[in-house]
């Protein structure tokens, strides 16, 4: 049998998200302990990391401290580590920028190996061949150019190791970035797709004899309700000649209240319940008043705080509303 841990997005960092209370350096490094002591416990050929390995994109941003480490927990792992790119592994989110960053770093240093572009891995293991492609993050608008012409050779199993988002649905974020759909991925040669990017838990689906990892982050930087009750984990891959099973393991993790600052997330929903209320002010205001102008119109909101009235006072001006 062989084996791969798929881990991704870990978003190491010398600060801690607004929305973390802990040392997030050393939880983040704990987690990335944890991988290790699994493909360990596993016998692992290799693991395979999904991109974002680190979180500020801009190089000087990063401690020599904050490199060291993850070098030194990487030391440890029993086995190789070949890494895609992530968006916020590079300056600008551009992956041509990548030996400027701590992952460019920790590649020229042989702490972690290269996995996209014509990096590829192949591993051997009990009569199995797997080799392994990986696709960088490379723009909000993907090139499908480089999702199609991953074709098999002569292993036994293919395996890409994509940062991109993609879902059961496919389609395009709110932000204008593309969403993979499985169902077009699973006509195409790979036998397992491995997706980092997107931190919500998708879980593991097989589709058309093709499997789809997509299990999130191994962090937890925000305070969305995903963020409060998913539990971070890797994927454990084995092959073999009867083919390829997956298990999802989770990482040992502090309770959200723990962690996570969550009288934050309360005064955050405050605040956006007032921004709803200011909205369907105004457009009540706007309706019962066409002839004022918008600015008369906003100064006119009673219910509304003086504070939110002066503010949107001020953009009004700025814009040059009368």
């Amino acid at each position: 049998m062989l084996t791969l841990v798929w881990r991704t997005d870990a978003h190491m960092a010398d600060d801690a998200p607004a929305s973390r209370t802990d040392d997030w350096t050393e939880t983040v490094l704990g987690k990335l302990e944890q991988v290790g002591e699994i493909a360990r416990s596993v016998a692992a050929d290799a693991v395979i990391d999904g991109g974002d390995l680190t979180h500020i994109k801009s190089p000087t941003r990063n401690s020599h401290h904050l490199v060291r480490r993850i070098a030194q927990v990487q030391a440890e792992y029993p086995c190789p580590t070949y890494s895609c790119i992530g968006n916020h592994d590079v300056k600008y989110g551009d992956y041509s920028n990548i030996g400027e960053g701590p992952l460019g770093v920790l590649f020229e240093a042989g702490v972690l190996h290269r996995l996209y572009d014509g990096h590829e891995a192949v591993f051997e293991a009990g009569g199995v061949s797997v080799r392994v492609a990986g696709i960088p993050y490379h723009g909000v608008h993907y090139d499908l150019n480089r999702v199609s012409t991953i074709t098999k050779g002569s292993e036994d199993y293919l395996v890409v190791a994509a940062h991109l988002l993609a879902s059961a649905q496919g389609g395009s974020m709110f932000e204008g970035e593309d969403i993979l759909k499985y169902g077009d991925l699973a006509n195409l040669d790979p036998d397992v797709w491995c997706f980092g990017h997107w931190h919500k838990d998708q879980g593991v689906q097989t589709i058309g004899g093709k499997k789809f990892v997509n299990i999130g982050s191994l962090s937890r930087g925000a305070l969305s309700m995903d963020e409060l009750t998913r539990k971070p984990s890797v994927a454990i891959l084995r092959f073999d000649g009867k083919g390829v099973s997956v298990e999802v393991r989770h990482l040992k993790v502090e309770p959200p209240e723990k962690v996570l600052d969550l009288d934050r997330r309360v005064r955050a929903e405050a605040r956006d319940l007032t921004m709803d209320a200011f909205v369907d002010s105004i457009k009540t205001t706007l309706k019962g008043r066409p002839d004022e102008s918008l600015l008369a119109k906003v100064q006119a909101l009673k219910d509304t705080p003086d504070e939110v009235r002066e503010r949107a006072t001020g953009y009004l001006e700025k814009a040059g509303a009368k």
